[in-house]
């Protein structure tokens, strides 16, 4: 017998761990579409929001949910609350059919990782990455990629310095910044058909 969990924290993990499964079967079997990371994060969303207020079991239970919230200056893609219970949700979308920059897009992904870290005010923190692109996974990364690759097993120990090998080399440095994690960070890839994706919970 499957059981809801009582504990807010955990509740609000249940309902973001069973929105992102859903949505990713969805998508794999192309019920909905994703071209891009505002796609990505309507769908999700909108998941989070049916489930949140379907699990507001007691009179008193309060669900909300909001976009692009403004938090430390700058916009957290989903923010959402379970009664007292704070959750923010950073999200990449990397398709293939663009042509990125996929070494960018790693030190992106290390950024938003970085950043939510310092949530203070969150009790739940996620990061998910979405792609068509198995580069991302299990490339083999080397030049500028190798200094910031996310690929599957990658780790980072705690307060070690993410230095990209591009530092002063480009025009635009606002990708030049030093990075450091709080904690060791693995990354632990999965597929679905087609799309692959990262699911990290940094609580």
């Amino acid at each position: 017998m499957l059981n809801v969990p009582i504990n807010y924290n955990d509740r609000l993990n249940y309902v973001l761990d069973l929105a992102w499964s859903i949505f990713i079967k969805r998508l794999s079997l192309g019920r909905i579409k994703v071209n891009k990371e505002s796609s990505m994060q309507l769908h999700y969303a909108s998941l989070i929001n049916s489930l949140g207020e379907l699990l507001c079991l007691d009179k008193d239970d309060v669900f909300t949910i909001e976009l692009e919230h403004s938090y430390q200056s700058k916009n957290v893609d989903i923010v959402c609350y379970y009664n007292d219970i704070k959750a923010a949700i950073e999200l990449k979308c990397f398709k293939k059919s663009s042509n990125r920059a996929t070494d960018t897009d790693m030190y992106d992904v290390l950024k938003d990782i970085e950043r939510l870290f310092g949530f203070d005010d969150f009790e739940v923190k996620r990061f998910l990455c979405l792609t068509d692109n198995p580069y991302y996974m299990n490339g083999q990364h080397s030049g500028h990629a190798d200094f910031v690759s996310i690929s599957h097993g990658t780790l980072y120990i705690n307060e070690n310095p993410i230095i990209p090998s591009w530092v002063g080399k480009w025009k635009d440095k606002s990708r030049d910044r030093t990075l450091y994690f709080k904690k060791d960070v693995g990354f632990e890839w999965f597929q679905e058909k087609e799309w692959y994706y990262l699911n990290m919970s940094l609580d």
